[in-house]
């Protein structure tokens, strides 16, 4: 091999070593095409020439042809995206915890990276990613709850004598006087729809409405039906000593006010909200100017007499969701979680009547249901198990219909801007980009969601950590991949 042949060889490795050193090199500093290397390769083997004392003319170099001079390419988008994973997933083999990671690409419609994405998992709050798509599909964002009011019976008017109240002011007036008044013989029910987003002001609202009948009176009952549901007040597979809060609440058809008005001094909730609902309500009515009889309120779990309706309370879906995403309300996510129970009964609907809708949606997603269990709507259950890969394969199924992705993304927190990762990655690439929901329990740490990649792609991902003792030490690392993402 002869000098100059040996220069071009030494040329060729040094440009090798400065790409393979490089994160990203600028493309206009590529050689693109074989012609265009060999003559840059000329040009800079000439220059180099030039400081050599024993360097022999350039004209008479004996290079060798263009098409058998290696060519270097630039490292593509997705390669330094996977190195840069490769990078993270490294790290996870370091710790002391179990990690699952997947990435897809939805523009470019394929896998991107993969780190234990099949290994199944506890999710936590994740899981209302599951059940979002689910409700979505299902029942569609302006599906409405309906809690109604009814009344049976007849209405009477009666006669009465009563005690002449202005016979003190004139002694010659009658003793009594008779008054006429309209009385219900009969009985008030208002139907629970598990609507989460009923307000005092709706009871109100509802108090109104009985007195518009007409009545002074009522010689009958006020009657919650909460046949809707079972009587289960707690999720399945919650925690035994979980002592109900507004992160673990109890589960009824007749709440309001998101049940934050029925907790006492020391933040616990009141038992049996469907009571307490009841309470307010006939309070309402007599403070409207309408009689009651001592313990006028009842609770049944049987459905009721449905004659003839006082009052209807409206909400839909998407604005139920809103919350539940946003803030990780888990007493809205299972609110939701029953509206799909409701589809498999019209009575006592039970969590396997909602993991059954979940579950089916989820097939329709491509993920197996011997590789997921769905116990409830929130994530609180110790029983829901999915793996990173089964999270994504919704999130892509949503993306794919966009009666359920538009209102989806929407509902997610945007990082650094609002609901539960308002607080984090607030400055970079990620930040007002990434749109994810967060999960934490206990020894477990989620985020799962999309984020817009530098290239201008929308990527589905979904991270779960299972097992780390400090909640920190996971959002962490989550927060560092989605900055390499949206890189």
């Amino acid at each position: 091999m002869n000098r100059n042949h040996i220069l071009t060889l030494l040329f060729l490795l040094c440009s090798a070593w400065t790409l393979q050193a490089q994160d990203i090199v600028p493309q206009r500093y590529h050689i693109e095409q074989q012609s265009q290397g060999a003559e840059e390769i000329r040009v800079r083997t000439e220059h180099a020439l030039m400081y050599d004392s024993t360097a022999v003319p350039t004209d008479s170099l004996q290079l060798p042809p263009a098409d058998s001079i290696p060519v270097a390419h630039a490292l593509s988008w997705s390669d330094i995206m996977r190195e840069r994973l490769s990078s993270m997933a490294r790290e996870a083999d370091g710790y002391n915890f179990n990690t699952g990671l997947c990435v897809y690409d939805l523009t470019g419609d394929s896998l991107l990276f993969t780190y234990n994405h099949n290994k199944v998992m506890r999710p936590a709050s994740t899981q209302k990613i599951l059940t979002a798509v689910a409700a979505l599909e299902l029942l569609g964002k302006n599906h409405f709850y309906r809690t109604r009011t009814y009344y049976d019976g007849t209405i009477q008017q009666i006669q009465q004598k009563v005690p002449n109240p202005s016979k003190e002011i004139d002694s010659t007036l009658p003793d009594s006087i008779v008054q006429r008044k309209r009385v219900l013989r009969g009985n008030i029910y208002v139907v629970g729809d598990f609507d989460p987003l009923v307000s005092y002001s709706d009871l109100k609202d509802m108090a109104r409405a009985v007195r518009e009948l007409g009545i002074d009176s009522i010689d009958g009952r006020i009657v919650g039906d909460i046949s809707m549901k079972d009587a289960d007040q707690l999720g399945n597979g919650w925690c035994w000593d979980d002592v109900p809060s507004r992160i673990v609440p109890y589960l009824s058809p007749l709440i309001f006010n998101h049940e934050q008005s029925i907790t006492s001094s020391n933040g616990k909730c009141i038992p049996h909200p469907e009571e307490y609902f009841m309470q307010i309500l006939a309070s309402e009515i007599r403070a409207a100017g309408v009689a009651l009889p001592p313990f006028p309120t009842a609770i049944t779990s049987s459905p009721c007499p449905r004659t003839h309706v006082l009052h209807t309370v409206s909400n839909t879906l998407e604005s139920v969701m809103e919350r539940m995403m946003k803030r990780s309300d888990n007493l809205h996510a299972e609110a939701v979680f029953y509206q799909l129970a409701k589809r498999s009964t019209s009575t006592g609907a039970t969590w396997k009547d909602g993991a059954k809708q979940v579950e089916s949606v989820l097939s329709k997603a491509g993920v197996s249901t011997n590789d997921v269990k769905v116990a409830d709507g929130s994530g609180l259950s110790l029983y829901n198990y999915v793996s990173a890969w089964g999270e994504v394969k919704m999130l892509r199924y949503a993306y794919r219909n966009k009666q359920i992705f538009t209102p989806l993304y929407e509902s997610l927190p945007i990082a650094g801007v609002d609901g539960t990762i308002s607080d984090r990655m607030r400055t970079g690439a990620a930040y007002q980009n990434v749109r994810a929901k967060t999960g934490t329990v206990t020894g477990v740490s989620a985020l799962s969601g999309y984020v817009r990649a530098s290239n201008g792609h929308l990527l589905a991902f979904a991270i779960i950590n299972n097992g780390n003792l400090r909640t920190a030490t996971g959002h962490n690392f989550q927060d560092r991949i989605c900055q390499i993402l949206a890189r």
